[in-house]
């Protein structure tokens, strides 16, 4: 298996809004949690793929990723949402699909674009919610069966006026061992690991201002 293909750094912004519901309470499930890696479940049916992402947020404690939402945009009208997140009540005792900032999402043939996803920073959580360019700078077409690796988002501050917070994001499309590795052992022993990565292009260049409420 390879690694992604060398791509263009695309930048991109989103929003940061405060007000998402409350992610960081302790369960008693918590340190078996911790101590688990990424592992992809068994393909739901044929025919799907998994898509794998990295989402950094250079900022002091801005904590591990809790939700990452996909929007599906195609074909022609269809619309949808997949996701992933680590905020079950249950969480222990399924696998895990995200930790460190790498996540993984099953979904089935379509066009996705990133929709946001929320962080829990200072036990106080954030939802990023994508403008319009940077959707489209995320987009992925998924078609036959595969692995979709769609980068590494790096989110940090940008700009700023006063007491408003600007922010910009850096997609990088260039292969990182670290990162293979994570999705190689996610998929180990799984049908996943028969299952070849697709060849990714980024999406177009776009720029923007990003400017969040909240804390």
């Amino acid at each position: 298996m390879t690694g992604a293909r060398r791509g263009p750094w695309l930048h991109i912004a989103l929003f940061a809004l405060a007000g998402a519901p409350a992610a960081g309470c302790f369960r008693l499930s918590d340190p078996v949690f911790a101590m688990q890696d990424i592992r992809a479940q068994e393909p739901s049916e044929a025919g799907r793929s998994l898509i794998f992402g990295t989402i950094v947020v250079d900022e002091f404690a801005a904590g591990d990723l809790d939700i990452v939402s996909l929007a599906k945009v195609g074909p022609g009208m269809e619309r949808g949402h997949r996701g992933t997140n680590r905020v079950s009540l249950f969480r222990a005792f399924t696998r895990r699909s995200m930790k460190d900032g790498n996540f993984i999402i099953e979904v089935e043939p379509g066009i996705y674009e990133l929709e946001s996803f929320t962080t829990s920073g200072w036990m106080q959580p954030r939802t990023w919610t994508s403008r319009d360019e940077v959707r489209r700078g995320t987009r992925v077409v998924v078609t036959r069966p595969g692995i979709y690796d769609i980068g590494t988002l790096r989110v940090a501050m940008g700009h700023s006026s006063g007491f408003e917070r600007s922010y910009d994001v850096a997609r990088s499309m260039d292969p990182n061992p670290e990162r293979q590795a994570v999705l190689q052992k996610a998929i180990a022993g799984t049908r996943w690991a028969k299952v070849s990565m697709a060849p990714m292009v980024a999406g177009a260049p776009a720029t923007a201002a990003m400017t969040p409420s909240g804390p």
